[in-house]
């Protein structure tokens, strides 16, 4: 948590006036004076009980960052009909003049018909003209009664494509989501996850030495973890949608992927790896070079290499810090609007699954 946690005490039932009234009650200070309410933004979480601390302990860590009115929604559509309110507030100092600012929290546990209605529960307690981000950190189902509802009060909705039981379902049901007029943008924890990789294939690539080697790839290799697929699949379509790379065939595990290109085929083997991170290593061969991005498997450093047989021409490490749950839901709360690279990479790999 940042700051000074403060909570509301009691709970059950309440108004929306009556939360509006409490929640301003959190933010008065010891000497009477009234925090700031600093809020930017409001995220709207639909969870489980079983995965409601750590959640709660994530958006509390993104109000120093990302400072929102979070509405936490744990739902448990087959209990006994009840709702329970609970308030917090995550307050610091700010600038030289010492002002307290806080950003607010409400918790609300709905089981039974309210939990089926998510909607009528969040909406009225959104603060108006500020973006609004839906994230579902678990597992979630477009064909959902309320998955709809819920959509509409959003600008952006936030998933994790590795929280599905089925990888390939779930980038089924996101693609056709992204395909639909009627959604917000979409993001998704996985590709933000592929940030750095990205990053550092475009600046090995982007050396001058380095200029249309590219063009040249014939194969590559990607190395992952269990439950990195996802991961792997959007980082072989990110390559595919850019390098104009078109899935011809794959076998029938779909390890192995043929891809025609502009300069000629292209095969590419999926292979699963140890479980220390999502994604392990990607290999990209020419017939003359070889160049690799590889996580330490530390986790905390990535190394790019650039070989020409067995002569190594360049090589480089990056400190990756963090990754952890709150590091990449707060990169999703920097964009509004639709993510072009993202879906363009979820076309490709849902083509790849197709084959």
């Amino acid at each position: 948590m940042i700051g000074e946690p403060r909570q509301a005490p009691g709970g059950g039932r309440m108004s929306v006036g009556q939360i509006e009234h409490e929640l301003g009650k959190l933010r008065t200070n010891d000497d009477g004076t009234l925090a700031l309410r600093s809020s930017v933004l409001n995220l709207i979480v639909v969870t489980d009980e079983e995965s409601a601390a750590e959640i709660t302990d994530s958006v509390s860590k993104l109000a120093g960052r990302h400072p929102a009115r979070a509405v936490v929604l744990i739902a448990d559509p087959e209990g006994e009909s009840n709702v329970d309110v609970q308030l917090s507030a995550f307050c610091n100092v700010r600038g030289g003049g010492g002002a307290q600012v806080c950003a607010e929290q409400v918790t609300i546990h709905a089981e039974g018909p309210p939990a089926r209605h998510l909607e009528s529960l969040a909406g009225p307690l959104l603060i108006p003209d500020l973006p609004v981000f839906l994230w579902y950190p678990g597992e979630f189902s477009p064909r959902s009664p309320g998955f709809a509802a819920m959509a509409d009060l959003a600008d952006r909705v936030i998933v994790d494509s590795a929280a599905s039981k089925s990888h390939e379902a779930c980038l089924h049901e996101i693609a056709a989501l992204v395909e639909d007029p009627a959604t917000p943008a979409i993001g998704d924890l996985q590709w933000v996850g592929l940030s750095p990789w990205r990053s550092l294939l475009a600046d090995t690539f982007g050396a001058p030495e380095r200029v249309g080697d590219l063009d040249k790839i014939e194969s590559a290799e990607v190395l992952y973890a269990p439950g990195g697929e996802n991961r792997a699949l959007l980082l072989v379509g990110w390559l595919a949608s850019v390098l104009g790379w078109n899935p011809e065939s794959r076998n029938g595990e779909g390890q192995n992927i043929e891809f025609s290109g502009p300069s000629g085929d292209i095969s590419v083997a999926l292979s699963p790896d140890s479980p220390d991170a999502r994604l392990r290593r990607i290999r990209l061969y020419s017939s003359e070079y070889s160049f690799q991005v590889s996580r330490h498997r530390e986790l905390s450093d990535v190394r790019t290499t650039v070989m020409r047989g067995d002569e190594l021409l360049a090589e480089r490490t990056v400190h990756l810090g963090s990754f952890d749950l709150g590091v990449l839901v707060g990169e999703e709360l920097r964009y509004r609007g639709r993510d072009e690279a993202y879906e363009g990479a979820l076309r490709k790999a849902v083509e790849i699954l197709d084959l």
